[in-house]
């Protein structure tokens, strides 16, 4: 009795043992869908290194702001702010792609440096000009990505990101593009006092 029930245990395990070498031994299940283009993928992998890059130019310029020498407590707290927003657009995107069985890791731009290996700027003006033109990149990076993945048939993502991001996109560049004009506005009325004005106006309306 006891040599036919150890047959049956051996008999048992031999098959646990051989299905899991088979477990192994598989190809991992793809979460890929049908409509699934990688170069579409690609093209938004390298769209969250721009946004990521983005974040840690925002933050160099909050850095800058917060300096004791230049002192624009509410031009700071704008660009650390901006910082965070890109940071989670490129989570967004990242948890996208993971979604559409997109595998690959090497989404970190190569340099972790702000764009142009650039730390100070001349004035709170000059800041928020190179802000607009890195917001406006960005805007036609996600641009062409919907035009090249609508034409793909990837139209899943083309509407992901006209719904998800475009809107919100245009909205963050036209909030810059307004702080850039009123700093110029206030700047021909007071040019001395301009920025502290422009500054302290922001933080007040950042506090609300």
């Amino acid at each position: 009795m006891m040599k036919i029930f150890s047959t049956i245990i051996s008999a048992a395990l031999l098959v646990v043992l051989i299905g899991q070498s088979a477990y192994a031994a598989a190809e991992k299940v793809s979460a890929q869908d049908y409509a699934y283009n990688s170069t579409c993928m690609n093209h938004l992998r390298s769209h969250i290194k721009r946004e990521l890059q983005a974040a840690v130019t925002y933050l160099a310029m909050g850095a800058w702001a917060n300096h004791y020498s230049v002192q624009r407590p509410g031009l700071a707290n704008f660009f650390f702010d901006s910082a965070s927003e890109e940071r989670e657009h490129g989570l967004k995107l990242l948890g996208y792609l993971r979604m559409r069985g997109h595998n690959e890791l090497d989404i970190l731009p190569s340099s972790l440096e702000p764009l142009n290996g650039k730390y100070e700027w001349e004035n709170s003006l000059s800041a928020l000009r190179q802000a607009l033109k890195m917001e406006k990149d960005v805007t036609e990076s996600i641009k062409k990505i919907i035009d090249y993945c609508a034409d793909a048939e990837d139209h899943q993502l083309a509407d992901y990101l006209t719904g998800d991001f475009m809107e919100e996109q245009l909205k963050g560049q036209r909030n810059v593009a307004g702080l850039a004009n009123t700093l110029q506005g206030v700047l021909r009325k007071q040019p001395r006092l301009g920025e502290w004005i422009f500054d302290n106006n922001l933080s007040k309306s950042m506090a609300v």
